[in-house]
């Protein structure tokens, strides 16, 4: 009986020395005095290791942003306790905080199957959903919600995102309008509706979005932005204009993109000065692009500069021209030399040529195809001349093309 009694003592005392070092645990915790709560939770974990030690192990780790430790911890406190609600969902935040959102999804969605009912760690499945573009994954999970509550704001947004990237534009703008109903300082989802109207183009309820954007975030460079770009894609220049301006002086960035559509908008609202300085500076930035080149001559041609207008505009045509086409041409000759089609073949060599100069060994085919299909050797002869000419040392059939030139010579001369 004396030896029943002795054992209860000693069991109540550990498991009251345990409660008091779990509290103190816990308020090193709530007093972010971390590295001590470290060292404690470690020391007990020597002694008495358990679920609820690893997973304070884990918070602490969580809470120190340390989330590679935390996610072993939190592995390890899964092992004592493998359905543990809050285990998986802070083994699944750790997970998304370092860009894995795969295992986030398959934590996330164990604990959405223990906890059908909680709606925040649905939630939180749908975002690591979205994280993964996973978007019609995310839109059945948001919507699942959204029937259980319509009221939370957040995730009210969530799904007009996913609605908006599922192709359900209708209820994506109907649920991004109660947004702003619940919350006009939602600065993104102003942005996000201006361009669903856009798409649905409804001009009247853009400018009235703006607007109100305005008035919630006066002087704000990205309404200003919004505004001009939207005037500039709807062509209405006149008033795309002073909207870059507002966006500058509300201190915007210069941009490339959007110091050209200022230019633009310049030239057509008949200030060509103002786009020629504009111009000028996107031109010493790259000199090479078609666009600036050829609203530098119209700007030129308007101010009756013709020579320059000339020079941009064939820099504009020259620079127009996209790379890659000469080497269809090059690919559309030999194709049609494979058929024997020697006609259309050097037609198309020839256009490769004209588009890019540098590729001289589209040169020595065409010279080669002359040689095979024409009686006259002299065209042939011309272009391994030319081919020689061109490519110098560096032509990769420099040797066989004096070869050719020789033999043609000779044929040539025995003719006479």
């Amino acid at each position: 009986m004396k030896t029943r009694k002795h054992l209860l003592f000693i069991f109540t005392l550990c498991f009251s020395l345990n409660s008091f070092s779990q509290d103190k645990i816990d308020l090193l915790i709530l007093n972010k005095n971390y590295e001590e709560a470290l060292l404690q939770i470690n020391s007990q974990i020597e002694i008495n290791p358990s679920a609820k030690l690893y997973f304070k192990k884990g918070i602490v780790n969580q809470s120190l942003q340390n989330y590679q430790e935390a996610i072993f911890a939190f592995s390890k406190a899964q092992q004592y306790d493998p359905k543990n609600v809050e285990i998986l969902n802070e083994m699944a935040e750790s997970l998304s905080a370092i860009g894995n959102y795969h295992d986030a999804v398959n934590y996330f969605q164990q604990a959405v199957q223990l906890e059908p009912s909680n709606l925040s760690l649905a939630a939180k499945l749908g975002r690591s959903l979205i994280n993964l573009k996973q978007y019609k994954s995310a839109f059945d999970v948001f919507s699942a919600i959204y029937k259980k509550d319509s009221t939370n704001l957040y995730w009210n947004k969530q799904l007009a995102f996913c609605s908006f990237r599922t192709a359900k534009k209708v209820q994506a703008i109907h649920l991004y309008e109660k947004v702003l109903e619940q919350n006009p300082r939602d600065y993104s989802t102003y942005f996000n509706l201006s361009r669903l109207y856009s798409r649905k183009k409804e001009p009247e309820k853009i400018v009235n979005l703006l607007e109100n954007g305005l008035n919630e975030f006066p002087g704000d460079a990205g309404f200003y932005l919004e505004f001009a770009n939207y005037y500039f894609g709807s062509k209405q220049y006149d008033l795309a204009m002073p909207e870059f301006e507002n966006y500058f002086s509300a201190g915007g960035d210069s941009l490339f993109k959007t110091n050209l559509n200022y230019a633009i908008s310049c030239y057509f609202a008949k200030d060509e000065t103002k786009a020629l300085k504009v111009l000028s500076s996107l031109y010493h930035l790259s000199p090479n692009d078609p666009f600036v080149l050829f609203y530098m001559s119209l700007c030129n041609k308007k101010m009756v500069n013709y020579e320059l207008a000339e020079s941009f505009m064939e820099g504009a045509i020259d620079m127009s021209i996209p790379e890659y086409l000469s080497e269809m041409y090059h690919h559309l000759g030999q194709i049609h030399g494979q058929q024997r089609e020697f006609v259309e073949s050097i037609a198309a060599l020839v256009k490769s040529n004209e588009l890019n100069p540098t590729n001289h060994e589209v040169l020595f085919e065409i010279a080669t195809t002359y040689e095979e299909y024409n009686s006259n050797k002299t065209l042939a002869l011309n272009y391994y001349l030319i081919y020689l000419k061109e490519a110098g040392e560096s032509g990769k059939n420099t040797n066989y093309a004096l070869d050719r030139i020789t033999k043609i010579k000779e044929d040539l001369f025995f003719e006479e």
